[in-house]
């Protein structure tokens, strides 16, 4: 096996901007600025996977650690980093959730994280390299664990924003479902991800319903969901929203796609309210398509016509978003 401290690892400034890179040793000694992936595992009753670190680890040698995942080598980016963790650590690989990017420092360590975060119930495959046993527990357990017992201290700084996390999940979450080529991290999910914390954009890919199987998931045990569907993502949260009528608040859609052969109105129309923003000049699911299979479908909708095409190129960043969301 290669000495980890061989690594080549990817060398940030203050910003977060490549400047270079190093062999790990010299980072450690050198304090560098450097990246680092984080992976929060949870377990479908909502509990954290907390791992006990080796003491041949470089750096927290036998603490508690919140997340799997480590540093980001030369030439990776940070998801690349986080699948490799994941799958050397825990030998397993879930699709992951961009959470936020966070700067930790501290007299031993200076770090860029990207926080992720998937579900997982296990069993996992531990490395014996990293770690010497883990086990799930509550964010609040860990959160009282760590006033007895060393975790690490980045790690802490994570349970806090956890235990945010956690605490919105629990109130009305909002999801933001993309578009058919986009993903969680396009300008619209980091926009939301970015500017509104309890927001979270799950990354999808494949036909429909292996996207309705992965939005099942994530929403598994959850209520009063907020669902904001983007073209293809308008599709996903309405057909969602027709299967658990009692488990969505509301909906959000810009630009749905009800036009594709995928969708048909369900024959009782749903009482959810719900928020159609569209183009006028729209021609990937123009309006005059999109409404009457919207009026179709919902009892309780409004229509807002605007001036633009099918991204909402003019007016998605106009848009009043803090009232919307409220």
């Amino acid at each position: 096996m290669k000495n980890p401290a061989d690594e080549i690892v990817q060398i940030v400034d203050a910003g977060n901007s490549i400047v270079g890179s190093c062999p790990r040793s010299v980072m450690r000694s050198k304090r560098h600025v450097h990246r680092a992936c984080y992976i929060l595992v949870f377990n479908r009753a909502g509990k954290l996977f907390v791992q006990k670190r080796t003491m041949g680890k470089d750096i927290y040698p036998g603490h508690w650690d919140v997340a799997a995942g480590g540093v980001v080598l030369a030439g990776e980016t940070y998801e690349e980093s986080a699948e490799r963790e994941l799958l050397e650590e825990l030998g397993v690989k879930p699709p992951l959730t961009f959470l936020f990017d966070n700067y930790y420092k501290d007299d031993d360590n200076r770090v860029w994280g990207r926080i992720f975060s998937c579900f997982h119930d296990g069993p996992f495959r531990l490395q014996a390299e990293e770690i010497d046993y883990g086990r799930f527990m509550a964010v609040d357990e860990a959160l009282i664990l760590c006033q007895s017992e060393p975790f690490t201290p980045d790690g802490i700084e994570l349970l806090r924003k956890i235990q945010l996390i956690d605490r919105q999940k629990t109130h009305a979450p909002t999801l933001f479902l993309h578009g058919l080529d986009s993903s969680g991290k396009g300008t619209k999910g980091r926009f939301f991800t970015e500017n509104f914390p309890s927001v979270i954009a799950p990354d999808f890919s494949g036909i429909l319903s292996n996207r309705l199987k992965e939005l099942e998931k994530i929403c598994a045990n959850q209520n009063d969901l907020v669902l904001i569907g983007s073209s293809f993502g308008g599709l996903m949260a309405t057909c969602f929203a027709a299967s658990h009528p009692n488990r969505v608040k509301r909906l959000i859609l810009l630009a749905p796609a009800l036009n594709f052969p995928e969708f048909s109105p369900p024959s009782t129309p749903l009482s959810i309210p719900v928020l159609l923003i569209t183009g006028r000049h729209d021609t990937v699911c123009p309006p005059d398509l999109v409404t009457p299979a919207a009026r179709q479908t919902f009892k309780n909708l409004q229509i807002t016509f605007c001036n633009d095409d099918h991204l909402l190129h003019a007016v998605f960043f106009a848009l009043d978003w803090r009232r919307i969301l409220v």
